[in-house]
């Protein structure tokens, strides 16, 4: 007897197991299809946020916003040698973040087109970040690749981040396109590979570079006169693309130093180069002396 209830007993078990089992997977079937159902609703919005217009005779990209009908971003391009690169109009399908293109090279931030006609950056000899082919770089804003549509890294990547898959794609040469604001780098050819200098990897040597000035004091007189305009002065930028003069023009400065309360104070520099679109950024200490004591009066 009790063997036969412990029996019904463990039967109950299963089949209440066996229903929270069933309840746990509609859930989780459920909540799999909802949220397969926002991203597909969210890839909906990224495509239909922009359209790609591509000038096969200027070698210019329009980005233009779906919602104002306004340039939001020109870039220089290479599309196919003798109009190779295909003329219509035609919505993105996949996403790489590298890929092998024709001529056993590699390219960043591969965005495809149409079968095998992509966005792509300039060629890499190899997947290393120093193996751009620096005289194919140097060929942007003209014809030069074999069919695909080539671009400096930053805006191959901004189109990779920004575009959604479905994003439509114009491509012809009856348009006219916005010239960028940005002019065409040029870079050394005297190595056959090297670094693209819009590339924002960190490790980057085309990154500006901040030194303080050797006339700059980080240890200023109380009272002293010291203002923001003051403190640019101070600083020094280089870059191996863009003179020292006209990066000057581009720091920011953030923070503030009283010199009528002795302390220290933290003032972040940071500038965009206008060529690379690099940014940079470092922080310097200053501090305020204290405020010096009036000598006691002379005896009498």
């Amino acid at each position: 007897m009790r063997q036969a209830e412990r029996i019904i007993t463990d039967t109950e078990e299963r089949e209440r197991f066996m229903k929270i089992r069933r309840y746990f997977m509609a859930v989780m079937l459920l909540l799999c299809g909802a949220a397969f159902l926002y991203g597909q609703k969210l890839d909906t919005e990224a495509a239909s946020q922009y359209t790609i217009y591509v000038n096969r005779r200027t070698n210019i990209i329009n980005v233009v916003s779906s919602r104002t009908g306004k340039v939001v971003r020109a870039m220089y391009c290479s599309t196919g040698r003798g109009y190779s690169t295909i003329r219509g109009t035609y919505n993105t399908v996949s996403k790489m973040r590298w890929h092998a293109l024709y001529g056993g090279v590699y390219g960043q931030y591969c965005t495809r087109i149409y079968g095998s006609y992509l966005f792509h950056s300039v060629p890499y000899y190899r997947v290393a970040k120093n193996q751009v082919e620096t005289v194919e770089y140097n060929k942007l804003g003209t014809q030069a690749s074999a069919g695909c549509i080539r671009l400096a890294v930053v805006d191959a990547k901004w189109i990779y981040d920004n575009c959604g898959l479905g994003t439509r794609v114009v491509i012809g040469e009856s348009r006219n396109l916005q010239k960028p604001t940005r002019d065409k780098i040029k870079i050394s050819t005297a190595r056959r590979s090297g670094w693209d200098p819009t590339d924002p990897d960190p490790a980057n040597p085309y990154y500006p570079k901040f030194k303080l000035k050797k006339s700059a004091p980080r240890k200023l007189e109380y009272g002293s006169k010291v203002n923001k305009k003051k403190l640019k002065k101070w600083m020094k930028v280089s870059s191996p693309v863009t003179s020292g003069s006209v990066l000057q023009k581009y720091i920011k400065v953030k923070g503030k130093v009283n010199t009528s309360k002795p302390g220290k104070y933290k003032v972040t520099y940071t500038v965009t180069d206008p060529r690379t679109l690099l940014t940079k950024s470092i922080k310097v200490t200053f501090t305020v002396k204290k405020q010096p004591q009036e000598p006691a009066d002379a005896a009498v």
